[in-house]
């Protein structure tokens, strides 16, 4: 396997970031309104929402680990959120949340594989020497 530089990891940090965010959001988002729509008492909407949102402080953080621990969270979303969706008052925020899980989960793998990667390499690029 081709072994990345940093200047290689750069992008796709960025890339994975973003992406991470904007999934995690989708997934807090669908998990709320879906609930709300099926009727949920907003107090179990709380308890399904605060395992995700303790994630947030090493999310900003860039902790890989943070984020690793949130890619394991993840499979328990999706196995409650797949097992939903064999539901017959299943709705649109049923899969907009599965897609969101299993971007998340995926997503979260590789940043925190990138990240550690990065955070590992020496501090000066030795490549512009020669």
């Amino acid at each position: 396997m081709k072994d990345l530089s940093l200047n290689d990891l750069k992008p796709l940090l960025r890339q994975a970031r973003l992406t991470t965010w904007v999934s995690y959001w989708v997934l807090i988002v669908s998990l709320i309104v879906g609930g709300l729509v099926s009727g949920t008492p907003a107090i179990l909407l709380v308890f399904a929402v605060i395992p995700l949102l303790i994630f947030i402080p090493g999310m900003r953080r860039e902790n890989h680990r943070s984020i690793s621990m949130l890619c394991f969270t993840t499979l328990l979303y999706f196995t409650v959120i797949v097992a939903n969706l064999f539901e017959p008052d299943r709705s649109i925020f049923d899969i907009s949340a599965v897609i969101a899980v299993a971007t998340l989960f995926i997503v979260t793998m590789m940043y925190s594989r990138w990240l550690q990667r990065a955070r590992a390499m020496p501090a000066i690029d030795y490549s512009k020497e020669c």
